[in-house]
């Protein structure tokens, strides 16, 4: 299990995905990860990952040929200049997230993208002059997962709500729900 907060963890070796689909784990009985902004998640066990995002951005990767999956929740689009690699920043956060998944057994040709969020919710930041941080944290994301081969097979970004996502790890599905305004 690796639920990151800037921080990695041990590895353990690929589990066997045989069967998964007969064996299906009920909802309830899963594994409940929420991530806050700046952690990222994933595990060969089963689990459900719960986000809830404003100007933030989701992006979630399911390896179909090995039933794994994982999330993150990054703050802002990129580190710029010294600092601390940290998954609040979406370059460091996706990068973080494929290592782990590499890890785990999985290619970049066998992965599909879902992305999330990038919502401009305070209207105070809406003026249309310049791009908002959502708008910048969406850009990056597509940048990053184009860049890396990677298709997006599902969208739901921008506009002025929030949304709330839960991802089940073992079947790579996803619930999004607008929330807020």
């Amino acid at each position: 299990m690796n639920h990151l907060n800037g921080a990695t963890k041990n590895h353990p070796e690929p589990a066997s995905r045989t069967n998964l689909a007969l064996a299906r784990i009920a909802e309830s009985e899963l594994k409940q990860v929420y991530l806050h902004p700046g952690d990222l998640y994933t595990s060969p066990e089963p689990a459900m990952i719960k986000i809830i995002l404003g100007s933030c951005v989701a992006v979630c990767l399911y390896n179909p040929r090995l039933s794994i999956g994982g999330a993150t929740h990054f703050l802002l689009p990129s580190l710029e200049g010294d600092g601390q690699l940290s998954p609040r920043y979406g370059n460091v956060a996706i990068e973080r997230l494929l290592q782990e998944l590499r890890l785990a057994g999985s290619r970049n040709k066998d992965l599909h993208a879902e992305l999330y969020g990038g919502a401009c919710v305070l209207s105070a930041f809406s003026n249309g002059k310049r791009e908002g941080i959502g708008e910048q944290n969406i850009r990056m994301a597509l940048d990053t997962l184009s860049h890396e081969a990677i298709p997006i097979m599902s969208r739901d970004t921008g506009g002025t709500k929030g949304r709330k996502i839960t991802m089940r790890t073992d079947t790579g599905e996803i619930a999004c729900k607008l929330i807020g305004g």
